[in-house]
């Protein structure tokens, strides 16, 4: 039962998410355009739901090199979309999460490849 409750995401994780895509968001409207800020809140959801995925890897040194490609891959995404736009919708906006979900996920996959061989005692 505890190990059941210590994988399942809890209502203080969630609330974490939200407190720092707010707090991403508000620091970022003072560097780049405002509606782009709401493009560095999602990056924060996104990068924040993917350590929770692999969060077994928390000791790994490579994991959070992953993460910080991962996060770098995602600035053209925020950086580049029209976020005005009166399309970018909630729905809209998915189009810009699940890519960069993936390719967070995707770059701390390659380093669990690469680097498992090398930091698992034989």
């Amino acid at each position: 039962m505890a190990d059941t409750q210590k994988n399942d995401p809890s209502v203080w994780f969630i609330m974490l998410i939200v407190i720092a895509a707010i707090f991403v968001s508000d620091l970022a409207k003072h560097h780049v355009k405002a509606n782009a800020a709401v493009g560095a809140g999602a990056c924060t959801i996104v990068l924040l739901a993917v350590a929770r995925v692999r969060w077994d890897l928390k000791g790994k040194w490579w994991f959070w090199v992953a993460l910080c490609v991962g996060s770098a891959l995602q600035l053209p995404l925020i950086l580049l979309m029209p976020w005005s736009d009166r399309y970018i919708t909630g729905i809209g906006a998915m189009a810009f999460v699940i890519p960069g979900f993936l390719m967070a996920l995707g770059c701390v996959f390659i380093a669990e490849r690469i680097f498992a061989n090398v930091t698992r005692p034989k």
